[in-house]
């Protein structure tokens, strides 16, 4: 039960004045007034599992099932997210401080432990985002303890600890819920990374 159901409840008995039926009145119009918005929240929920600094969960769009995120917020605001959905793993960053360029690819150096790799991210207005399909590379940010973004303005610095079992986690969160909608498409996905 809700805790906005059980303050209803309490709230109903503790009043002596109230009688029975207008008891019943009272929460019959409390959970028709709630119960539209418990069903949105039901069908947004998703069980966000930590791991170290890191948060992972699932992603629905109803109950279609989306995407696995693991995601943190660096010590300058910036979150960054590493996501896994059908097309790969892709890392983003976003922050409301930015004004990016929406369309515009920015050329930028990854640099985690020795390993040095060149790419381009995608801009949006406040966020740039990267397929990661090398997998050497991957195998280096497993083991890394930091990632720096190298942009041509600044350096912006991803500490990386328990990174190695989050990417493990949400690899497996996104096997585990894929496979459910494709094994039972009648059945409610769990939703839990």
């Amino acid at each position: 039960m809700t805790p906005i159901l059980n303050i209803a409840f309490a709230a109903a008995f503790a009043t002596s004045r109230i009688e029975g039926s207008n008891v019943m009145r009272l929460l019959l119009a409390a959970f028709t007034a709630l119960a539209p918005g418990l069903a949105y929240a039901q069908t947004l929920s998703s069980e966000a599992v930590a791991i170290g600094p890191w948060q992972i969960e699932a992603t629905y769009r109803g109950s279609k099932f989306e995407r696995c995120v693991m995601r943190r917020r660096t010590e300058e605001g910036v979150e960054v997210r590493f996501q896994r959905d059908a097309r790969g793993l892709a890392l983003s960053m976003n922050s409301p401080r930015w004004r990016l360029e929406p369309g515009k690819s920015y050329p930028v150096e990854l640099i985690a432990g020795t390993t040095t790799f060149k790419a381009n991210m995608a801009a949006t207005r406040t966020a740039v985002s990267l397929p990661i399909e090398d997998e050497r590379f991957l195998k280096v940010l497993r083991l890394a303890d930091g990632l720096d973004v190298k942009g041509a303005g600044s350096t912006i610095p991803i500490a990386l600890d328990k990174s190695a079992a989050g990417l493990e986690r949400l690899e497996t969160c996104y096997t585990k819920n894929a496979a459910a909608t494709e094994t039972n498409p009648f059945a409610t996905p769990s939703r839990k990374p």
